[in-house]
């Protein structure tokens, strides 16, 4: 029952959103400069690329504004900057490398991340 096709796909959903989400805001930040921090315009792209991301889970749609907030939060609390640029620069060089199963991988800190914050806030 937990383990239908359709909950082991949603890990990686979990993921890709997560990273087309990072990749747009970074990719919006760097073109506007170069942070060295989690500032207020990473804040602001995050949280706008986050909500495009968003919008394709109708469960986390209609309360995207708190669950990115959510998992913005948590990123500048738990994530290095640097590793979140690094991971910015890897979807933006292969976006399937991304896929790491490595627990201590910034990408799984990420998606557990962003799991969290969709359990805490999803509806349905």
């Amino acid at each position: 029952m937990g383990d239908s096709p359709r909950s082991r796909r949603r890990p990686r959903f979990i993921l890709l959103a997560s990273c087309a989400a990072v990749a747009l805001l970074l990719t919006a930040c760097f073109d506007e400069g170069h942070p060295t921090s989690f500032d207020d315009t990473v804040e602001e792209n995050f949280l706008t690329g986050c909500e495009v991301a968003a919008e394709a889970d109708p469960q986390i749609s209609p309360v995207a504004p708190r669950y990115c907030v959510c998992a913005y939060e948590r990123v500048r609390a738990e994530i290095a900057f640097e590793d979140f640029k690094s991971l910015d620069d890897d979807v933006r060089d292969d976006p399937n490398k991304v896929g790491n199963d490595d627990e201590e991988s910034t990408a799984a800190q990420l998606t557990a991340i962003f799991a969290d914050c969709r359990a805490t806030h999803a509806r349905g």
